[in-house]
């Protein structure tokens, strides 16, 4: 099981620390001369009950003794911070491939799991195999070969009696393996509460203001008692994982110590005959410790056999399937952008289709407006281009390479993108900006955030560029926070920007000057936005226009006016609604 864990360590970590390796054959040597002492002792006891034992010889047990206990320093001062510095090295190593890989998966992946669930392997999966690898290893090894050395001494001594301590140990741990598949059981339940907890648990904090403004004070919301039922379950379950399990291991361990009544009875029918009194004082001294380490043992086996729960899941998660890499990239020659008949359903081609055949052309350096009704999949064709997902038929081309044959790093170079939810992490404003251009100055951080309308907001912040934002930039509005997603963008200066509703948390003066802003870099970059408010897009290159799926009609804003289709009816609605006043009359 030890070398099971340790190879799935190389499994996880992409390679096998050398520090931790050397750190427990430190800790063997450790076990080792904690084992002779026993040897020694045994050793003493014949000689002073024999009459045998002298001053001198006391002296020299005595040193050698001292002796181990400094060998035994000096290993275990090798032992555990090599192990600790080898284990935290790979599983650092572990978390990184394991978010890498995350970044890889495609977005229905992640969009099918709660994140209380992927928190649960993220968080104590990992913690869990952390301990073990970095506590657990070493203590295990010297639990077994301290009992092992032990045994053999016994068996030496006497095979007799060594047999009988030993006779016991077979039904022992065949009841620990009984209790290894109940706190298995128990563990998946466990696991599956923890999940639901904590995915109920960050719903509830999440929502705290609109559970404050609608539902009512103390228990008797819905969302409280969602969460109440919740963490219940986790008790229920955690209780379980600790009682289920005990009365095996209360057997096991009465198992493991019958050997002893048994050696001492065995022994005791032979006093006099073919035992001596001294030898079988020996024997009871020196088998107890065997079966208080072996209890230990014991102990850690079920530990270790839960780590393999939890390393099992993280395997699970690295086998998730990412999106396919070619072989050899292909670089593209432009940045025009191309669907060539574009088919996607989210179920994976065998759900209900959201794109419906769309073709179009976005040449280079232009500004495209992609408009249409809620849920007309706007949103869905800027994650194809950004190849956040696959299509299920048809080719989404940029500078005349399919984006499946550009390879993610390559695309990702070529593509900025401001999302309509933003995401802000919990850095300082100058890192969120410069999350994807790490080596930017101070001066093209200004830049960006000046041409997205952020640096007047940004400079009235405590420190400013170095204000920490709180965890989802819960220090900034709305608006201010898409701004930081815009600027963000511009600042990666990638020849392709992606922007989803990048007007949408902005108010209409700030609005307006975006779409100045935006207007300077057509002349250098392709721009493709989704936009609510068609008065933003009246100047776009090109307008398509999206409906159930389908693109219904594309042109330029007086082109899709005259048309009279869904375009023009989209603006009229819009040109009415701004005529409404909050308590006016119907006419």
């Amino acid at each position: 099981m030890i070398r099971t864990l340790v190879l799935a360590g190389h499994e996880l970590a992409g390679y096998t620390d050398k520090r931790l390796r050397r750190g427990l054959r430190w800790s063997v040597a450790e076990s080792l001369f904690a084992a002779v002492p026993f040897g020694i002792v045994a050793w003493l006891l014949l000689d002073v009950l024999r009459g045998t034992g002298s001053v001198q010889r006391a002296g020299g047990a005595a040193l050698v003794l001292l002796a181990c206990l400094v060998v035994r320093i000096a290993c275990a001062r090798r032992a555990m911070p090599t192990i600790f510095s080898g284990a935290y090295a790979m599983m650092g190593q572990a978390r990184l491939r394991v978010a890498d890989h995350l970044r890889r998966l495609p977005l229905g992946w992640l969009a099918g799991r709660r994140s209380g669930s992927l928190a649960a392997t993220l968080a104590a999966d990992m913690q869990l195999v952390e301990d073990i690898w970095a506590h657990f290893l070493g203590v295990f090894f010297g639990g077994l070969l301290v009992p092992a050395f032990l045994s053999v001494l016994l068996l030496w001594l006497d095979w007799r009696l060594g047999l009988a301590v030993l006779a016991t140990l077979p039904l022992a741990f065949g009841l620990l393996v009984v209790g290894q598949r109940v706190l298995i059981a128990q563990a998946g339940k466990l696991q599956a509460a923890n999940a639901h907890g904590q995915a109920e648990v960050l719903d509830y904090v999440q929502g705290i203001a609109v559970v404050r403004a609608f539902e009512p004070a103390g228990e008797g919301g819905a969302t409280f008692q969602r969460l109440a039922t919740a963490l219940a379950a986790m008790r229920r379950q955690a209780l379980a994982i600790e009682l289920w399990p005990t009365p095996l291991v209360a057997l096991f361990g009465c198992a493991v110590e019958s050997g002893f009544a048994l050696a001492v009875w065995l022994g005791a029918q032979r006093l006099g005959s073919t035992l001596s009194g001294e030898m079988l004082l020996v024997f009871a001294v020196l088998s107890l410790p065997v079966y208080r380490q072996l209890f230990e043992v014991g102990l850690s086996f079920l530990l270790l056999r839960y780590a393999q729960e939890a390393m099992q899941r993280i395997r699970d998660l690295l086998a998730e399937p990412a999106l396919p890499e070619p072989a050899e990239p292909q670089a593209p020659q432009g940045h025009a952008i191309e669907l060539a008949d574009v088919r996607f359903g989210y179920g994976g081609g065998e759900g209900e289709p959201v794109l419906h055949g769309i073709s179009a052309h976005i040449p280079e350096r232009s500004l495209t407006a992609v408009v249409g009704r809620s849920g007309s999949g706007k949103t869905t064709l800027l994650h194809l281009v950004a190849r956040l997902w696959d299509v299920d038929a048809g080719a989404v081309r940029i500078g005349g390479v399919d984006v499946r044959a550009m390879g993610s790093e390559l695309l990702h170079r070529q593509v900025a993108m401001a999302f309509q939810d933003v995401v802000l992490f919990s850095g300082t404003v100058r890192e969120n900006l410069a999350i994807g251009r790490p080596g930017a100055t101070h001066e093209e951080i200004v830049a960006a955030a000046r041409l997205a309308e952020a640096h007047g907001f940004i400079e009235r912040l405590p420190e400013g560029y170095d204000t920490p934002l709180g965890e989802g930039g819960a220090r900034l509005s709305g608006g201010e926070r898409q701004r930081i997603s815009i600027a963000r963008a511009l600042l990666k200066d990638a020849p392709i920007v992606l922007l989803d509703e990048a007007t949408a948390s902005v108010d209409p003066s700030n609005a307006a000057q975006i779409q100045r802003a935006l207007s300077t870099l057509v002349r250098d970059r392709t721009v493709v936005v989704i936009a609510h408010r068609l008065r933003s897009v009246v100047h776009a290159d090109q307008i398509l226009v999206l409906d159930g799926g389908r693109l219904v009609e594309q042109g330029r804003h007086a082109e899709l006016l005259a048309r009279g289709g869904v375009y023009a009816t989209l603006w009229q609605c819009q040109q009415q609604t701004r005529q409404w006043q909050i308590g006016a009359a119907a006419p």
